[in-house]
């Protein structure tokens, strides 16, 4: 994850948001909100620009937030269009923008991005009968962009010829129903390379009640895309909460094989030993992370790429959670890691029907304490404190409810003494999701 992902620094004039995934017409499979919270002390106002691409014209609205707002938009409300690439340009003072999307009865959340890339990674997914990993490209620059396609599967490395030179329209957005090019394989990562121009990636994975392993599945999972590799990834989200389950996906790129020691770190729970594992060249991993892991608990896992011949190789990380639809919420989530620590985390909340819980992981050698409070009170200079508090040991994770808040629908704000690593799970009603939280780089306390 790059500096430019996270919130941008206090004193920043204006700021762009992209966000690549969704749909915003009657039709649509995955109906996509935005979720718009101001850090700033004054006003600020945000742009929408919706592009449709082709020769209609982008629509845009502006809206404006008080001090510590947050405001909802509908994309449709703006345009109803079935390949909506959205821009949001904020300015006035911090802010931060997420993206929800509905499919049925199951949501996904995810942050939007602050950069568009020509590399862009993603480690889970899978073409199976009846499933749709759909792989959305946006281009929100003034000039084409051009593409290469390429995956690696249980079966090897992928390139098919039709996903090879893909042009990407200028202010436009395109969706690569990957299961169309690559045929039932049950593990596939992707790797999206601009010959020219730079773009914006998303993943989403659809199932509707498909059995998977003898698991049954139902609901959509949102990823936003890695701009590059690592040999350290770090997902302070999960729960087994409602006999939730989850796997993390390893992807090797590389023509070596790669050696990963994944750790499993539970919320109150034992400290559980790394499970080294193998991840072939060119090739895609799965692994069970909550099959050691109690019921009711959540949990942060975290990849460390072992050295081989006094080399590091890096790869991808990405989370997929399941709730079959026996469970008392169902749904699907899912999220890539991020390679990033940083003493200050923003969670935007999304209205949705289900409960929030924050997982603060220690990443460092010495203890930490974590604060939560709701944007509107951050770095307030007067009136009480009393802001909900953890103190966390090295190398351990412990939960904020979002409920702890007020009643008040405002970005969640997580605070470190030392660098610490946030993310939310939500589980409800309305579905699972998760993502890695916002992270605030430039805050130096």
């Amino acid at each position: 994850m790059a500096a430019d992902v996270g919130v941008p620094a206090a004193d920043v004039v204006s700021s762009a948001w992209y966000c690549a995934a969704g749909t915003s017409n009657p039709e649509g499979a995955a109906d996509e909100t935005l979720v718009i919270a101001s850090l700033a002390r004054s006003a600020v106002e945000a742009t929408v620009t919706v592009m449709p691409g082709g020769d209609t014209p982008p629509k845009q609205r502006t809206v404006r937030l008080a001090p510590g707002e947050q405001i909802e938009v509908p994309v449709s409300e703006i345009l109803a269009t079935a390949e909506p690439g959205v821009v949001v340009e904020t300015a006035g003072g911090a802010a931060a923008v997420s993206h929800v999307l509905a499919h049925g009865e199951d949501v996904g959340i995810e942050a939007c991005t602050r950069t568009a890339a020509p590399d862009w990674y993603f480690a889970s997914g899978t073409t199976i009968e009846g499933s749709q990993q759909s792989l959305e490209l946006f281009n929100p620059f003034g000039d084409d962009a051009i593409v290469d396609i390429g995956f690696v599967t249980d079966t090897g490395a992928q390139e098919p010829s039709g996903l090879q030179a893909v042009v990407v329209p200028r202010r436009s957005r395109i969706t690569i129903p990957v299961q169309d090019s690559v045929l039932r394989q049950e593990r596939v990562a992707t790797h999206v390379h601009a010959r020219s121009g730079r773009v914006v990636a998303e993943q989403t994975q659809v199932f509707d009640d498909v059995t998977v392993e003898s698991e049954a599945r139902d609901g959509i999972a949102l990823s936003a895309g890695a701009t590059s590799r690592a040999t350290l990834w770090r997902v302070a989200a999960g729960s087994t909460r409602g006999s939730g389950h989850a796997t993390l996906s390893l992807a090797n790129f590389a023509d070596t094989d790669v050696r990963v020691d994944v750790t499993t770190v539970v919320v109150g729970g034992p400290k559980l030993p790394p499970q080294t594992v193998r991840v072939p060249s060119q090739g895609v991993l799965a692994v069970d992370v909550t099959v050691r892991v109690p019921l009711e608990s959540d949990f942060a896992v975290v990849a460390d790429v072992l050295a081989v011949d006094g080399r590091r190789i890096p790869v991808v990380a990405e989370l997929l959670a399941n709730w079959s639809p026996a469970s008392s919420s169902t749904g699907l989530a899912g999220t890539v890691g991020t390679t990033v620590s940083a003493r200050r985390w923003v969670v935007p909340q999304p209205d949705v029907d289900a409960d929030g819980v924050l997982t603060v992981f220690n990443p460092g050698p010495e203890p930490v304490t974590a604060t939560l409070l709701p944007a509107d009170l951050v770095d307030r200079r007067v009136g009480p404190t009393s802001e909900p508090e953890l103190a966390i040991p090295p190398g351990a994770a412990k939960t904020f409810r979002l409920s702890q808040l007020s009643s008040r629908r405002v970005a969640a704000v997580v605070t470190g003494n030392e660098p610490i690593v946030v993310g939310v799970t939500t589980l409800g009603n309305a579905g699972a999701a998760i993502s890695v939280g916002i992270p605030d780089l430039s805050y130096r306390g």
